[in-house]
């Protein structure tokens, strides 16, 4: 039976146009997101962090405030692609695979962000100097 003026829909998996630019969007705010994280820990690290101390044999106490500062960041995008892959995509199954994927895009392009603006390092080099008395 054929039947005229019929058009084939093709489903893609989105909801809508708007709804999948917000996720991608949202993915490209998780480049900012995941830049500044990543630059906030190797921030942290810095040598200022310890203070006027002249024992620089311990371990860098910055370190797990920067840490600290990038699991949370990567937390609260991982949260906001949730929300916005559940808007965007059709089958629940998807929403985590989208939202998981959207973290490591942002994280990974902010990391090589970051990288750029520090020499190639995620953290200081501790202690970035010996210390002379």
């Amino acid at each position: 039976m054929v039947t005229t003026g019929a058009v084939a829909e093709r489903r893609t998996g989105w909801t809508s146009a708007r709804w999948a630019a917000l996720y991608w969007v949202t993915v490209a705010l998780g480049v900012v997101g995941g830049g500044g994280s990543w630059l906030w820990l190797y921030l942290a690290s810095e040598e200022a962090t310890r203070g006027a101390t002249p024992d620089r044999t311990g371990a860098n106490p910055g370190i797990p405030m920067g840490a600290t500062g990038l699991v949370v960041g990567h937390v609260v995008g991982l949260v906001l692609l949730l929300i916005t892959a559940r808007l965007a995509r059709r089958r629940g199954r998807s929403v985590a695979a989208f939202a998981i994927v959207g973290v490591v895009i942002g994280s990974g392009i902010g990391l090589v962000l970051s990288l750029q603006l520090t020499g190639g390092q995620v953290v200081v080099p501790w202690p970035h100097t010996p210390f002379v008395p």
